[in-house]
């Protein structure tokens, strides 16, 4: 896998209650060179890890849709709900039409359907990194 530059200032955080999915994840954004990558399973964690004050928040949010305590549509609503801007990419195994079109009114960014390869992860996180890097 190449790392793209620009990259090594991107900061993203991934949520899935899966963690071997977490790891899986870490890995590939380490080795895209990704500059920061912090992992949660519990989306709660992640909401605090979102708008604790920092001097640099994430840029990418990196959520699954099916977890036990909080949806990844649930997440991105209340992330909207706070004004973040922070680009969000979806996990998903199974989304309805119907679940995919309620996402995207709520500003979901990208989708990566599982199962993923690496190189998946790799064109839409690079592709979502682009947006972010265009708006500094």
């Amino acid at each position: 896998m190449l790392k793209s530059s620009g990259l090594s200032t991107i900061e993203v955080l991934v949520c899935d209650d899966d963690t071997v999915i977490l790891r899986i994840m870490e890995h590939i954004l380490s080795e895209l060179g990704i500059g920061r990558v912090q992992s949660t399973s519990n989306p709660k964690i992640a909401l605090q890890l979102l708008k604790e004050p920092v001097a640099k928040p994430f840029d990418i949010f990196v959520c699954d849709w099916k977890m036990p305590e909080m949806s990844g549509i649930e997440v991105l609503r209340r992330v909207r709900a706070l004004g973040m801007s922070t680009q969000f990419v979806m996990l998903t195994g199974n989304a309805t039409p119907e679940a995919v079109s309620e996402a995207v009114e709520l500003g979901v960014d990208a989708y990566i359907a599982k199962p993923f390869t690496a190189e998946q992860v790799q064109q839409k996180i690079t592709t979502v990194a682009k947006r972010v890097l265009a708006k500094r």
